[in-house]
């Protein structure tokens, strides 16, 4: 699995993002993120299937939550008698943009004594690792933010052997997954908001499609996927959650009012009010499973 070059980045302004404030925000709220996706990341592992032995790729790995739990997979007890019995190449790389997160995901491998687990900072479009050195490539709602995603699964296809698989999560339309609806309505219902529809290609399963089969993929198959995710202890908890998020602080400054702000964030309180239970407060989150095999 070695690295050609870790410095090539095509994707300039996701490059900036990742590595400034929205990184930043991701690490300060790492473990609530774990719990939103607790439900969901599960789909993802039993998709991939991961066996021990196999090579894994983590597109986008972020913190690297995914990558240590599949290089686990990798390593894990065959034997019987409790120790670990992986042949040898069991590794999993985490590859993402975001080099202050990839600090916390190798401080993270390291205190799981997770050693066959490996982090590269690098550009998936650039994909700067050896061809056809991975068995299975792994993304945990990772791969929406390519600016060239055609380029972007050529890319990841050729670091795949010819059959390997790819497995990845991303979200469905934001007016099925409350995760997003729910600020959005609230905001909307004093501004128009941007209408990112016809660019979200993540959120329709025909145009995912025609993405993998043009770019190298094979036995396409996109499943819905709707759990429950954990948003926070309570109303209080979850709010102060909300009003840092990236999302709320865009919609903020297009509204450019502090007391329509407040109008719009004491909607989503009551909505999220609706949505409390003893274990906290959860709302629907929709996605798409993929699955598909190097052509």
């Amino acid at each position: 699995m070695t690295v050609a070059d870790e410095r090539q980045v095509l994707n300039e302004a996701q490059a900036r993002r990742w590595n400034g404030p929205s990184g930043q925000y991701w690490i300060e709220h790492r473990e609530r993120h774990l719990a939103e996706h607790q439900h969901l990341t599960p789909h993802l592992f039993r998709a991939a299937a991961i066996s021990p032995g196999e090579r894994v790729l983590d597109i986008g790995c972020g913190c690297g939550a995914t990558t240590i739990a599949a290089a686990a997979r990798t390593a894990r007890d065959t034997s019987g008698d409790g120790r670990d019995a992986a042949p040898p190449g069991g590794a999993a790389l985490g590859l993402d943009l975001s080099a202050p997160m990839l600090e916390v995901a190798r401080q993270l491998a390291a205190e799981a004594r997770t050693a066959n687990a490996r982090f590269v900072r690098g550009d998936a479009q650039a994909c700067p690792l050896r061809r056809d050195a991975f068995d299975v490539v792994i993304s945990n709602f990772g791969v929406m933010f390519f600016d060239d995603p055609a380029a972007a699964f050529a890319r990841i296809a050729a670091v795949v052997r010819p059959g390997g698989r790819l497995a990845f999560l991303s979200w469905r339309d934001d007016s099925e997954n409350e995760v997003f609806a729910i600020p959005l309505r609230a905001f909307g219902a004093y501004s128009p908001l941007p209408d990112l529809a016809a660019d979200d290609l993540f959120a329709d399963p025909q145009r995912i499609t025609g993405l993998l089969s043009g770019s190298g993929w094979r036995d396409i198959l996109i499943t819905p996927v709707t759990e429950q995710a954990w948003m926070g202890a309570d109303v209080a908890d979850v709010m102060r959650y909300v009003r840092g998020m990236p999302k709320i602080r865009d919609l903020s400054a297009r509204l450019d009012d502090p007391r329509t702000t407040e109008l719009a964030l004491a909607a989503i309180a009551e909505e999220y009010a609706t949505r409390e239970g003893p274990d906290g407060v959860c709302v629907s989150a929709a996605s798409w499973l993929v699955t598909a095999r190097r052509a």
